[in-house]
């Protein structure tokens, strides 16, 4: 028990001096010597305090007497809900405003009344269907329809790269297109077909001096293999050999 939980009742029985109602509290026994401890000052004046402050002139000595005053703060209270409380407010509404007609609590920096931010919303999934040349760029998907002639075309597949090799000569940069349509890989564009040799196997390498040759559409698709970083794609177009390069996870 704290010695001031019953401070004004003990104060009135000690006569209201502080040090008997202190020596009543450490020494409550009777046969203490110190319960009854003898105290020859004035009685305690009541909620003014005095100090005592000695002045030496010479050999004489004069006791002065100051007032101190005495500042009790006393809080303001707190302003209700007024859409009502069920926590009550201290500092902040524990039990949340129910009435919906405003909160107490609305000038602090965090009010408990508030529902807490919606987390931050998760990121777009990538692309599926995206163009890789001439240029990057997301594009809607499109049904495939392979032509039956296209130019020589060679995959490679390693564990951590898979390659296609199209062979164009005499076709510009800017006649073929390369496009990722989910694990699908799409070339297609215009190139230069050969109408007095036709179609050679593909181990047979082809050179002619044909004077015949018509631009001629195509299109051929690839399924990618699995493990495929489809958004780290790079496709380079030199020497009339576009080259794809997929790196594999």
């Amino acid at each position: 028990m704290s010695m001031f939980s019953r401070f004004d009742k003990d104060l009135k029985q000690a006569d209201g001096c502080l040090h008997k109602a202190a020596d009543m509290f450490f020494h409550p026994i009777g046969e203490d010597i110190f319960h009854k401890w003898d105290h020859n000052h004035p009685a305690f004046p009541g909620p003014k305090l005095t100090k005592v402050r000695l002045e030496c002139k010479g050999e004489e000595k004069k006791e002065v007497k100051e007032e101190v005053k005495v500042v009790v703060k006393v809080e303001e209270k707190k302003e209700k809900c007024s859409g009502g409380c069920s926590g009550g407010c201290s500092g902040g509404c524990s039990g949340g405003c129910s009435g919906g007609g405003g909160c107490c609590c609305h000038h602090h920096h965090h009010c408990h009344c508030a529902p807490p931010p919606p987390p931050p919303p998760p990121p777009p999934p990538p692309p599926e269907h995206i163009r890789i040349y001439p240029c990057f760029a997301v594009i809607d998907k499109y049904d495939i329809v392979e032509s039956e002639w296209h130019p020589a075309m060679k995959d490679y597949m390693a564990d951590k790269l898979w390659q296609l090799h199209v062979y164009l000569p005499g076709v510009a940069k800017d006649k073929v297109i390369v496009d990722i349509l989910g694990k699908t890989l799409v070339v297609h564009g215009e190139g230069v077909f050969h109408t007095h040799c036709g179609m050679w196997p593909e181990h047979i390498e082809h050179c002619c001096d044909c004077t015949r040759k018509e631009p001629t559409c195509f299109c051929k698709k690839f399924a990618l293999p699995d493990n495929c970083k489809i958004h780290e794609a790079r496709v380079e177009f030199e020497k009339e050999v576009l080259v794809v390069r997929i790196q594999r996870g």
